[in-house]
């Protein structure tokens, strides 16, 4: 059965009411509300409204209430909204079953600015010795402690049929708030090398696996130094993935030691399969946050056929400008998924629903009619409160073709 979801923030729901959302989507032939329930930092403009347009978030907060002794070690405090209006969630999931709307929790995983600044023994750490403070590191021990206990705790409040987990990954660098400032090369390689990760527990995996990481941390610092420092008169283009997957080929550590991280990340997607699974949820693991197109989700230690195996769904946040480009990421998930012998497991393929990404309603539908050539049979928008006027009137459109218009 075909299944038509839309994401949407709590800080909507106060604005909008959730009566009021939960009836616009469904109106519009919406199946699925995935609603943020842990989430990290955003400035956001709802173009919709006349009043409460923009909404800075309290970042890195938890905004569904949860048990104060959910965590033991690492934990998302809660924002005013859990603290203050704690019946949203079970008013809004109230409503959503009313009408007939399936209702599922959003929580970000390591992308967690906070608690990486507080907790840098967490964080990943680069070739240099720098802790960064865009995420937690998926092979530290409290911070993959702190993903478990909060998918439980979500998973745990029994308002959601599914959890949908993102950025249960290696986060690399490029975060884009706050500033950035480079004026060194960061492409494909250069990126990816930066944001290896070599803290003490990266380190002590890296050596259960028989990997010399001290050796490769050494060779990376020398690699980025070379390559940052070397003058080219005529210039030189940006390192693409090609470049970098050809060094794997030669680097033999380097490869190593990204098996040894797409590892990390796959024994945590059993881990939270298990803890969601044990309050009657299901679990949907997003695609890499900053690793795509899917061909490169390995960047973040992503590793889809181990995901697919392992997980109840597989997110792909298909945000790119074009219908080719969406094609492209499905159907090389879809011959992962042949490959590996998961066909089984689903795939959601999410969409923006902004003009920015789709001038137009055609380019959008054209997007839409790429997802179902490819036989996805589940479609996520992104978001509610985010899109205007018009773009909002897409959901419609694309509940025509997806056939879930009541």
């Amino acid at each position: 059965m075909a299944e038509l979801s839309m994401m949407v923030y709590p800080w909507d729901l106060q604005a909008d009411t959730p009566e009021r959302v939960v009836d616009q989507v469904a109106e519009r032939g919406v199946t699925r509300l995935q609603i943020a329930t842990a989430y990290h930092s955003a400035e956001v403009l709802a173009p919709r409204r006349t009043a409460r347009v923009a909404t800075v978030a309290e970042a890195n907060r938890a905004h569904l209430p949860l048990p104060t002794d959910a965590f033991s070690g690492l934990r998302v405090p809660p924002s005013s909204i859990a603290q203050t209006d704690p019946d949203l969630y079970p008013r809004f999931a109230r409503a959503a079953e009313a009408a007939g709307v399936a209702v599922d929790g959003w929580a970000i995983a390591f992308h967690n600015t906070d608690l990486a600044t507080a907790h840098p023994e967490a964080a990943i750490e680069n070739c240099f010795g720098d802790p960064f403070t865009h995420g937690l590191c998926p092979s530290s021990p409290a911070a993959r402690t702190y993903a478990i206990e909060l998918l439980e705790a979500v998973s745990a409040t029994a308002l959601f049929e599914r959890v949908l987990v993102e950025s249960l990954s290696y986060l690399l660098v490029g975060h884009g708030h706050p500033h950035e400032l480079w004026g060194a090369r960061l492409d494909a390689t250069t990126r990816y090398l930066l944001s290896l990760c070599f803290c003490t527990s990266c380190l002590a995996r890296a050596g259960d696996a028989g990997i010399d990481g001290e050796r490769l941390r050494a060779q990376v610092v020398a690699e980025l130094h070379r390559t940052w420092n070397v003058e080219h008169p005529a210039g030189r283009d940006d390192d693409t993935a090609a470049a970098l997957a050809s060094l794997l080929l030669v680097w033999p550590e380097l490869a190593a030691y990204t098996r040894m991280r797409m590892a990390a990340v796959t024994d945590l997607v059993v881990d939270a399969a298990a803890a969601v699974r044990r309050h009657g949820a299901a679990l949907d693991v997003s695609a890499a946050v900053w690793g795509r197109p899917a061909p490169t989700n390995w960047l973040e230690g992503v590793d889809i056929a181990a995901t697919l195996a392992h997980s109840d769904g597989f997110v792909l946040e298909s945000y790119f400008p074009t219908a080719g480009e969406v094609a492209a990421e499905i159907d090389h998930t879809l011959a992962v998924r042949a490959l590996s012998g998961t066909d089984t497991t689903p795939v959601t393929v999410a969409l923006t629903v902004w003009p920015s990404f789709s001038p137009t309603r055609a380019d959008f539908l054209t997007k839409v009619d790429a997802v179902l050539a490819c036989g996805i049979d589940r479609l996520a928008l992104y978001n509610y409160g985010t899109a205007t006027a018009p773009s909002f009137e897409w959901v419609r459109a694309a509940a025509e073709r997806m056939g879930t218009l009541r």
